[in-house]
């Protein structure tokens, strides 16, 4: 009779596991790369991003470069949490709008390093994006990305919240997973509505949303930014949320509700308001 962990069979599985996933993001960064040298970059980054462990310290976190077929350039990190970004927005598209193609103002919740914003600004008509970040190392790529792509917008290195003043951030090894906290960074808080008197905005054409389960403060604090929304994509984050609160309240304010994984395979959670609706501007 068998006791405990069975490490030899552990491995049995593990190792062709791994070896279908190397292959598969190998074909799926030639398909989104530029040139063998991206596709190069990014595969390799994949397989480190597994072995972390295993690497001198000072590899971790070096920043990389590479170009996309659709003409961007981006910059990331060698940890868990940038090739993570990469896997959702640009190999998995998970941020593809299954609703009318939008054009204006984008505002970028939980920025990150500005993976997303590009990719939408890639893809869509914007013309003017505000992105919200919190943690500085973040923000620095989220602005050198937007520069390399001649993106036109603004970095407010913040969270966002319900009300102005100040926070904590915890910050989390895999760099795209940090929340807001009893405990962490301090970090300045802003909120939507004080985004839109400060920056001039009379109407957000998208908003993106992820927060790790800050969209419950967000969403039940002052929401009149709500009125001044055609669109909004999220990631929901259910252990943290009242998930089906959330939707419903959102349904309530105007918002016609697309449940993700219903129009194509990733797509994010997204409400917006159908043409027919009056103008909310």
């Amino acid at each position: 009779m068998k006791s405990g962990i069975d490490f030899e069979e552990m491995s049995c599985r593990k190792i062709p596991r791994f070896f279908h996933n190397v292959i598969a993001e190998w074909q799926a960064c030639a398909k989104i790369s530029y040139d063998i040298r991206s596709q190069f970059r990014l595969s390799v980054d994949f397989v480190l991003s597994r072995l972390l462990f295993a690497l001198p310290r000072h590899f971790v976190n070096r920043v990389r470069q590479v170009r996309t077929h659709d003409g961007a350039t981006i910059c990331y990190r060698l940890n868990r949490g940038d090739l993570q970004s990469i896997r959702e927005v640009w190999l998995e598209e998970a941020y593809r709008l299954p609703l009318p193609d939008p054009s204006g103002v984008l505002l970028d919740l939980g920025a990150n390093i500005g993976l997303t914003s590009v990719w939408l600004a890639k893809r869509y008509r914007f013309s003017r994006i505000i992105a919200v970040e919190p943690v500085a190392d973040n923000a620095v790529l989220v602005r050198r990305n937007l520069e390399l792509n001649g993106i036109e917008g603004v970095v407010l290195e913040a969270a966002i919240g319900p009300k102005e003043g100040s926070a904590r951030f915890q910050v989390h090894r895999n760099s795209n997973q940090g929340r807001l906290s009893d405990s962490g960074t301090p970090v300045a808080m802003v909120t939507v509505e004080s985004i839109l008197s400060e920056h001039l905005v009379s109407q957000l054409d998208l908003v993106k949303v992820d927060i790790e389960g800050g969209e419950q403060e967000l969403f039940l604090g002052p929401t009149g930014w709500l009125d001044q929304t055609k669109a909004i994509i999220i990631e929901f984050h259910p252990l943290l949320v009242d998930y089906p609160g959330l939707i419903r309240l959102l349904q309530g304010r105007g918002f016609e509700y697309i449940p993700a994984n219903t129009a194509f395979l990733n797509n994010m959670d997204c409400f917006w308001r159908p043409r027919h609706a009056p103008d909310v501007s």
